[in-house]
Formats: C-alpha cells, structure tokens, sequence
C-alpha cells in the first residue's frame, strides 16, 4: 500500500513523539491491514520508534495509565498506578450547524472544538486548578487535553464520573439561582462573578455556556488509550499535532496546516465515488472513476477516507 510507504518514510525521518514515562505505558497498534495489537510495552523512547519504523501502524495509542508490568495481557495483573485525565473534544459530539455538516475535516467545526478545548482549559485552571500537560489536536475533527498533575493521577473511575457531571453540569437547575418577587426576577449572585460563578450566571441564560461538551468515556476510563501525540492519524494523514494554550487562540487553519506530513509532489488518485465539497484547504470536485493530480497531502487523506485510490 503507497500510504504505508509514506507513514514509514515519515516515522523513518521526521516524526516527534511526545510521550512521556514510556516505560511505565501500555501500547497499541491498528496495522494497514486491520485488528488492534494490545499490551506493547518499551523500556525507551527510542526502541518504541525503532518497533513503529519497523511496522509502520496506521494507528498508534497509548494507555491514560501507568502500570508496574504494562505489557501484561491481563489488566488485573498489570498493576495499575495511576493514570493521566484525559478530555476528548470531537467534533462528532458537537451540536453545532458547521459540526452537523461536516462529515470530514472541516475548518469550521475545527474552530468550534477549538472553542470547547478553550473553555474546558479555563473551567480546568480557574475553577479545579488543575493545569493541562499537554494539548494535542487529534489529527481529524477534534482536541485532546492531558492532565498530569499528581492529584489528578489517583483518581478512580467514580471521581472521573462525578468530574465529568461537574463539567457537562449535570443536574444543573436554573430556577434554583433566581426568585420571583412580585413581577420581577432576582437573579441569586453577584453582579461582578468569576470562576465557576461566572458560568453558572451564563448557564442560567443559556445551558449550552455551561456545559462543556467532552466526550465522558474517554474521562473516567482509568485504563482508556489515546492516540501518541506527534503519531499520524491513520484517518487522514495528519499529524496529532502537540499545542500549546496559546496555540489555542491561533486560527485553527494555521493549526492544520502545521499538522500536515506529505508537503512535497502530487499523486494520481482515482475516485471511487462522486465526490463535491472541501477536503483539508482544497476544493474538489469528481465523478466516480475520475483520476486528477493533487497534492500528495490530499491524495493520501482521501484514500483513507475510502474516496479514492492513489495510482502507482
């Protein structure tokens, strides 16, 4: 497959993982050609390149967790120390008009999640103190937020639980923050709030300004696999790129940019289906059996969306 050859050229030469304690991490792989390869474990960095290289995955994962023995297959007998707090923002599980759209990468949704991440990293600093290790976008539609601060690592899935009501405002009830005297409405705060006050006041307007919507299983599974920072996303090519906060209030097309591989040539793709509409920065439009010259880049992101097939 030209796609692998491509992956493995890029693991080979340019790819910069970001995972820390890789000792202590379980490892998962999706070949090209389909299953999940579980419980892999590294004694370093480098050896874990030296497997991806050699392989070459589709995909690449990581546990939450650490573990005394991570390549155990049995997850009783692996010994588990602790594990990160990991936040997944999608835009799948976005009720936005541009996320509804938007069944591939879309610039518009991306800016959405964008704003998700932004508003989870401020409830996460200014309400639970808690400061986030990393930021990653995912590669496809949406944004990882890793949490490493010691207090956090302990938690078990019933803490996980009750943080992710906290943050989705789970039985949140407006009329218990007002009261009615006479005709009028009094509202139960202060006029000047902030921290979590701020968006209770927000909330009572508008519930939507309260939640914050992460997908909850990814949250409170202590033993969950996310995808490596700095691996392709076996979907579409890109990088899981690292952020920083600040990266975060950068127009998300700069964001994407940064995140694509194959810069260099063009290759021949043809179509398996009709397809009309943007793809990555790209406007494309093509009936079934059509071949076109596009760049490299787009080609390989339409093969793994199964639109079309490069030509050798």
């Amino acid at each position: 497959m030209i796609v692998e050859i491509f992956f493995r050229n890029f693991y080979r030469n340019y790819a910069k993982f970001d995972v820390d304690a890789v000792e202590r991490r379980e490892f998962a792989f999706q070949p090209f050609g389909g299953g999940m390869v579980r419980h892999r474990s590294f004694k370093s960095l480098e050896e874990l390149r030296r497997f991806v290289i050699e392989k070459t995955p589709r995909h690449i994962y990581h546990s939450a967790a650490y573990y005394e023995r991570p390549g155990e297959e049995d997850m009783e007998r692996k010994g588990w120390l602790g594990a990160d707090l990991i936040f997944d923002i999608d835009g799948d599980h976005l009720d936005t008009e541009a996320c509804r759209e938007s069944k591939l990468v879309s610039l518009r949704c991306l800016e959405d999640a964008k704003e998700e991440a932004n508003k989870l990293i401020d409830v996460l600093e200014r309400e639970l103190g808690l400061k986030p290790r990393r930021v990653v976008f995912s590669g496809n539609r949406g944004f990882h937020v890793h949490v490493s601060d010691e207090e956090a690592l302990a938690l078990g899935a019933k803490e996980r639980r009750e943080l992710v009501n906290y943050l989705k405002a789970v039985g949140f009830d407006p009329a218990r923050f007002e009261a009615k005297l006479g005709r009028r409405r009094v509202v139960l705060y202060e006029e000047e709030v902030a921290g979590n006050l701020l968006r209770i006041k927000q909330g009572v307007e508008d519930l939507r300004a309260l939640k914050v919507e992460i997908d909850e299983v990814v949250t409170q599974d202590v033993h969950r696999l996310i995808r490596m920072p700095g691996s392709l996303n076996g979907k579409t090519g890109l990088v899981a790129l690292p952020l920083t906060t600040q990266d975060l209030g950068k127009e998300v097309e700069s964001i994407v940019d940064r995140a694509i591989a194959f810069r260099k040539g063009n290759l021949r793709v043809k179509f398996e289906r009709d397809f009309a509409g943007t793809a990555l920065f790209e406007k494309v439009e093509a009936r079934q059996g059509d071949v076109k010259v596009l760049p490299t880049y787009l080609a390989i992101y339409l093969e793994l969306q199964e639109v079309g097939k490069i030509y050798d």
